[in-house]
């Protein structure tokens, strides 16, 4: 179960329908209680009701001091992928921030295209290399990459298999992302590369 006060992003897993019933900003899923949207996890101990408030956009947020930022992959076209960020490091920005991600910036190796390593959908963290919107990021820093992504075949959230590769836990099907070290789940928990 996630930390109350948290920041959730849609489709992050916040408990188990055995311990909370979906409430507002959150659905059912298998058994599993994710968030809808992004914002901060409430937990209503009185009703066992799992929610995900949104956090008002903070007034001023500083983005030339900015150390990552969490997006979503939008769409990929040629060599750029487009992506909406929704917070910076810990802050929700409310509205979207438009910013673009080049294939030569992915990782710290030559990459051909863009959709082996990304796919629209994915959930990433990102370091800012500009501060003017649309803000240009990379992946390249251990750090950085994705952090949660679906089955492009069967949507199902899936886990990491190695360093470069994901599994999905339903259709057993394999895919190639950049991953990061706050990335995605091994068999279900949070892991960091070194595993």
């Amino acid at each position: 179960m996630r930390k109350q006060g948290e920041l959730a992003l849609p489709g992050e897993e916040l408990a188990v329908i055995e311990e909370f019933m979906p409430g507002d900003g959150t659905y059912e899923d298998e058994g599993k209680i994710r968030s809808a949207i992004t914002g901060k996890i409430f937990y209503d101990m009185l009703n066992r009701k799992s929610n995900v408030i949104v956090v008002k956009k903070s007034p001023l947020i500083n983005l030339r001091k900015a150390k990552y930022m969490i997006g979503v992959v939008d769409s990929i076209t040629g060599e750029n992928a487009r992506v909406s960020v929704y917070a910076v490091e810990e802050k929700n920005v409310g509205d979207s921030i438009s910013a673009i991600l080049h294939v030569s910036q992915i990782a710290n190796k030559r990459i051909s295209s863009i959709s082996s390593y990304l796919k629209p959908g994915d959930i990433i963290r990102a370091k800012p290399i500009t501060s003017r919107i649309p803000i240009s990021l990379t992946t390249k820093p251990n750090d950085c990459g994705v952090i949660l992504a679906k089955c492009s075949i069967c949507g199902t959230l899936m886990t990491r298999e190695d360093e470069e590769h994901l599994r999905c836990p339903y259709c057993n099907n394999i895919e190639t992302r950049k991953i990061g070290l706050y990335a995605v789940k091994k068999n279900g928990r949070k892991t960091s590369q070194k595993e």
